[in-house]
């Protein structure tokens, strides 16, 4: 962690302790008013990290605000936070004057959209232009965590200049990292449980079955945190390396819930208990803006194309991260 993110984080973490404490996630599930929480993200200051000084932000870049980013993700934030503050400055700097209460998300050419029921509007890409429109419709919402199935939009409210901004990138950057802070949090509870529950007559940790598979999930939650954290260590977000993040990120999502819910048992799908909060967005974040098998074809395509001799140059030379969070 950089002393960027260390002076970032603990505040931030207070406000989502109030803000997305796990009574007011499973509220908004239910009801779908965000409107209380949102004004409580907007008077934080924290949507405006990435906006330059002369615009009234903090000029911070990508690396800084990534552990911001994990964290909602840890928290299950149900709002869009994340997206809102990139799309701010995506177009903030090119220009555009942002609606003060826009609730952002960013659509792309896939069927699974995060927050689609509680956004206002949506950044979408239209030859060349980045698009800023109202969201009308969302479609039904699988996962009951939010989402939506597809967006239905107005007539734009402002155009600018893409100069190679993808919302599917940025998307699924962001969707990478929610994963791997979701993915930690889903890893803290397993150990806990393992540790409180007794089953034969001892912990349930001291099973060497059930250690193996919290080894297993310890490592996955690694890997997958250093794989988002290369998505957005650069000053944009580079195809190759987002690419690169949701596809680990999904990848481990699948072996962290099965070993998860085998640990936990029946009680991981309780509605009390907060496991099934994390893994059902987990199941969703892992089809929106490309499954892992989307972007391992993105990968492998772009490896075919290149003239590296080795897969470790091709590796080197586009994957290594470009910032130390």
């Amino acid at each position: 962690m950089n002393a960027m993110e260390d002076l970032l984080l603990e505040p931030f973490r207070r406000m989502l302790a109030v803000a997305a404490a796990p009574e007011r996630v499973r509220e908004a599930e239910k009801s779908g008013d965000v409107a209380a929480l949102w004004d409580e993200v907007e008077a934080s200051g924290f949507l405006d990290a990435l906006l330059p000084l002369a615009a009234g932000g903090a000029g911070l870049a990508l690396a800084d605000v990534y552990a911001l980013v994990v964290e909602t993700g840890a928290c299950c934030l149900p709002v869009p936070f994340a997206e809102t503050m990139v799309a701010r400055a995506l177009l903030v700097t090119r220009g555009a004057t942002v609606p003060p209460d826009a609730r952002i998300v960013m659509v792309a050419a896939m069927p699974i959209l995060p927050l689609a029921r509680v956004a206002t509007h949506a950044l979408t890409l239209e030859a060349d232009k980045l698009v800023l429109a109202k969201l009308q419709s969302t479609g039904p919402d699988p996962f009951g965590v939010l989402g939506g199935l597809h967006a239905g939009l107005s007539e734009p409210i402002l155009t600018v200049e893409a100069d190679g901004v993808d919302p599917l990138l940025v998307g699924a950057a962001l969707t990478a990292a929610k994963m791997a802070g979701a993915m930690r949090r889903v890893a803290e509870l397993s150990l806990v449980y393992a540790a409180q529950r007794k089953q034969f007559g001892q912990q349930l940790g001291k099973f060497q079955a059930v250690q193996n598979q919290l080894a297993v999930m310890a490592e996955q939650v690694v890997s997958a945190k250093i794989a988002a954290n290369i998505g957005m260590s650069g000053d944009q977000f580079s195809p190759l390396k987002v690419a690169l993040a949701k596809c680990r990120t999904s990848e481990a999502s699948h072996i962290i819930c099965d070993v998860a819910h085998a640990v936990h048992g029946a009680i991981g799908v309780t509605q009390e208990y907060d496991l099934q909060l994390l893994t059902r967005r987990l199941k969703e974040w892992q089809m929106a803006y490309g499954s892992e098998g989307y972007w391992a074809s993105r990968i492998g395509m772009a490896r075919a194309a290149q003239s590296a001799r080795t897969t470790a140059d091709f590796v080197r030379l586009n994957l290594q991260q470009d910032r130390v969070a």
